[in-house]
């Protein structure tokens, strides 16, 4: 699930692209509908986000990318959307989402991304404090996280010291200019 977000990226445009590419990457690897179910919703969530779209919409996307692939799944983002709401503590939250598994990773990143959604350091800082597949949660909540807050949502601490940092800056400028 973690290759799929940038399809929402290149698709923003076209998000039944999205969705079909992010669906076939996960066949290549992961043959189970509950793969297909997150890599569609997160290919789906990151391009609602970056067309704008509110935090309710993109998880309801998100919720109905799921479905379509895996009912399962898409109850368990909207139980760690509905988690997020109530302001249920992150522990208790991850504790059920450990991460090893597609559907659990991509329902913590809609927990991220519902609690924390214009606040990266945030969501990252939460989802690798994890005792799960931290860097799973971390990455993928970033990602929708991220597409919402852009190059300016990231501390300018994290990016100084960070390699390649003038590439990846000019990298992520020409693909928030895309469209």
């Amino acid at each position: 699930v973690m290759r799929a977000y940038p399809f929402g990226l290149v698709f923003a445009d076209a998000p039944e692209r999205a969705e079909a590419w992010a669906v076939a990457h996960s066949l290549l690897t992961h043959g189970d509908p509950i793969a297909q179910a997150a890599c569609a919703a997160l290919a789906r969530g990151v391009a609602a986000v970056v067309a704008d779209a509110p935090v309710a919409e993109v998880l309801t996307v998100m919720v109905q990318a799921a479905d379509r692939y895996s009912p399962p799944t898409a109850r368990m983002i909207e139980r760690a959307v509905a988690d997020a709401h109530a302001g249920t503590d992150p522990d208790v939250v991850f504790e059920r989402l450990q991460a090893w598994a597609a559907h659990e990773a991509v329902a913590a990143a809609a927990y991220l991304f519902a609690r924390h959604p214009d606040d990266l350091r945030a969501a990252l800082l939460c989802g690798a404090n994890t005792s799960g597949d931290s860097d799973s949660i971390a990455t993928l909540g970033g990602a929708l996280v991220g597409a919402r807050v852009g190059v300016q949502g990231v501390p300018d601490a994290w990016r100084v010291n960070l390699e390649r940092s003038a590439a990846l800056d000019a990298l992520a400028r020409r693909i928030g200019q895309r469209g």
